[in-house]
């Protein structure tokens, strides 16, 4: 298994280190079949306790104010947030953003103990929502809808590949 963001895991797929990938995003490479798997959005999060917490929602002209972690550049999470942000006529360097990290895990773990704002899978979070520890706060008009797309070399399909997409496929309901 490897893990990494979405152009990682289609450079591996070009070098054949994997015969099947799972990428968040946009299609990219001609050469990779892309599949689609399932449907996610990304949410901005809060530390429960952080100043701005107190608000339900915000507005995209609000965005250049707050403290901001994000995920690095090359990830699907990224593209999707910059996506979003074009709609809206802004850009990241408009942005404060305090870090970029390489994982949604070390996202969660630094929005514990800082007063910022991260962008991520509204599925991560679940156990810590549920908790209390973190808080979603709405983008007003800047939805960030994503799809996670199986992908794999053209002219790859069958195998075990095909056995474990069908096995996910059955399985994702319960994601």
């Amino acid at each position: 298994m490897l893990n990494g963001n979405s152009r990682g895991i289609e450079a591996a797929l070009q070098e054949h280190r994997i015969d099947l990938g799972l990428v968040e995003g946009i299609f990219r490479l001609p050469s990779l079949k892309y599949l689609p798997f399932l449907q996610d959005e990304l949410v901005a999060v809060v530390n429960a306790h952080s100043k701005f917490a107190v608000q339900d929602e915000i507005t995209p002209e609000e965005l250049p104010d707050i403290p901001l972690v994000l995920r690095e550049r090359g990830s699907g999470t990224l593209d999707v947030f910059e996506r979003a942000l074009s709609q809206h006529n802004m850009k990241l360097s408009s942005l404060h953003v305090l870090m970029y990290l390489g994982s949604t895990e070390s996202i969660k773990l630094f929005l514990e103990h800082t007063d910022c704002m991260g962008i991520v899978s509204i599925r991560s979070v679940h156990k810590e929502l549920v908790a209390g520890n973190l808080r979603v706060v709405e983008i007003k008009g800047m939805p960030m809808q994503r799809e996670f797309n199986f992908v794999q070399l053209q002219g790859q399909e069958g195998g075990l590949s095909q056995v474990f997409m069908r096995f996910a496929g059955l399985h994702s309901k319960n994601l």
